[in-house]
């Protein structure tokens, strides 16, 4: 499971968002203006936004162009 973390007004994360849309890739995004989904990724110990963590292969991805990378070469 892809979990993009994501804040407000982040040309970054709309980045991220679009390439996800237009490659269909499935994905659940938690904004961390949710106080428990900051406690989340701050226990990755993320400075920035995007992360991305995948669960099923227990990565974590930090940087906006290495997310979309990343995610078109995982196998959906």
């Amino acid at each position: 499971m892809l979990i993009l973390y994501t804040k407000d007004n982040c040309q970054y994360c709309e980045k991220v968002k679009k390439a996800f849309l237009e490659g269909s890739v499935v994905y659940e995004e938690r904004n961390i203006k949710n106080p428990d989904y900051l406690k989340e990724v701050q226990a990755h110990q993320a400075r920035t936004m995007p992360f991305l963590v995948d669960t099923s292969a227990n990565t974590v991805v930090r940087e906006s162009d290495d997310i979309i990378d990343y995610a078109s070469e995982y196998s959906f």
